[in-house]
């Protein structure tokens, strides 16, 4: 092997490393110019879990917090743009009694919410998917004669709450 052939394959190798160096740069820079042109949500799984009730509640309030945090990133007339899905599979209500150590209540517990974002391109396919988990303490009120009233904004205080970091899990 020659000094020329040497030389250029070490360049080779560097320029390599140095796109790889950047290629998360890129990546994360990326999201930034990402536009939405319609955002969806998908209760569908609570129904399959017995949760049709907190997924409606959820299909009520979820759309206007997204539309809010996603407000920066929505070009509602451009057709290539994408779409957002925010699905949700799964809200655990916690028992009261169950919450962490840091709250020791008997009125105390921790609630749960479990979905995806899923980012349609222009044609309808999936281009990325974010998972997220959010969990939340509650304060709980077991023999409050408003009980469905506690339970249904507890269940919107989670549909907040994904909203809220879902941004934040895409990058944006």
């Amino acid at each position: 092997m020659d000094n020329t052939t040497s030389a250029m394959t070490r360049r080779a190798a560097v320029s390599a490393l140095a796109a790889f160096a950047l290629a998360p740069r890129l990546a994360a820079a990326a999201p930034a110019a990402l536009r939405f042109r319609q955002i969806r949500v998908d209760v569908s799984p609570l129904a399959d879990k017995d949760e049709a009730d907190w997924g409606r509640v959820i299909e009520r309030v979820l759309p206007a917090e997204l539309q809010r945090s996603f407000g920066a990133y929505l070009a509602p007339g451009d057709r290539n743009g994408a779409t957002l899905v925010a699905r949700i599979d799964l809200v655990t209500l916690g028992a009261p009694g169950q919450g962490s150590l840091l709250f020791e209540s008997n009125f105390s517990t921790t609630d749960s919410i479990n979905g995806v974002g899923i980012v349609l391109d222009g044609r309808g396919r999936p281009v990325a998917t974010y998972p997220l988990f959010s969990s939340m303490h509650a304060d709980t009120q077991p023999n409050s004669p408003y009980q469905e009233d506690v339970l249904r904004r507890r269940v919107e205080t989670l549909a907040l709450s994904f909203a809220q970091w879902l941004p934040g899990q895409m990058g944006l």
